[in-house]
């Protein structure tokens, strides 16, 4: 009887011990997973972070974009004029917020300076997001304007610039009734209609570019205006 209980005690004993190292082995690894954890949340602050405030090319923007994000924000301003890299962004008109209306988009640039740099961007209903630079307001006019600093770009889905070509000066036209960025033959680079819903995208001679948009034809998700100054 007595050697039944010590062979019972000492089962017990290995079982108890048994049990003791698997919760040590299962805290074990929730502390790894928990420290994994912390370290990827850590690393993504630190990544962030620097995004937000030690990348050089990170322009200073008055307003939140919709339609950019950080990374985008930076690689478009690497490619303005070196005068504007350390100029801040100012949201001047957005769809969002003034309406779909060519007319609103044309007065909300009426008293600056014609010199103010402007960035067109757009969201087209397959989500492709493309646009224009031009070193000047956007405004109606008789004539094409702008100069050969001016330049269209897309994110299909990393980013194409597409930079005057020299073959002619057809940069930018306003009109009531719509507003073109390149031209040549009767083809525009980027055409949008006055009631800014709908646009068209072609090859060019001024740019030599690829179709930005989705398709030729595109209706206008989400449009934005910034000046840069």
């Amino acid at each position: 009887m007595v050697n039944r209980v010590r062979q019972a005690s000492s089962s017990f004993r290995r079982i108890n011990s048994r049990d003791e190292e698997n919760q040590e082995k299962d805290f074990e690894i929730v502390e790894v997973d928990s420290l994994h954890t912390q370290r990827r949340c850590l690393s993504d602050r630190q990544d962030l972070d620097y995004l937000s405030s030690e990348d050089p090319t990170k322009p200073e923007l008055t307003d939140q974009s919709s339609l950019l994000h950080i990374g985008q924000l930076c690689q478009l301003n690497e490619h303005l004029p070196a005068r504007l890299e350390q100029c801040p962004w100012s949201l001047v008109y957005s769809t969002q917020r003034h309406g779909t209306s060519l007319g609103t988009l044309y007065k909300s640039m009426g008293g600056m300076d014609c010199s103010t740099s402007t960035l067109t961007v757009i969201r087209d209903n397959c989500g492709q997001v493309f646009g224009a630079f031009c070193p000047t307001t956007l405004r109606i006019s008789l004539s094409y304007y702008g100069t050969g600093h001016t330049f269209l770009f897309s994110f299909s889905p990393q980013l194409q610039v597409y930079e005057w070509k020299f073959s002619n000066s057809f940069f930018v036209k306003g009109s009531p009734d719509y507003l073109a960025f390149g031209g040549g033959g009767g083809l525009f680079g980027l055409w949008l209609d006055d009631g800014l819903i709908r646009g068209q995208s072609q090859r060019c001679d001024t740019f030599d570019n690829d179709v930005l948009s989705s398709s030729d034809d595109f209706l206008i998700n989400d449009l934005e205006v910034w000046a840069i100054s």
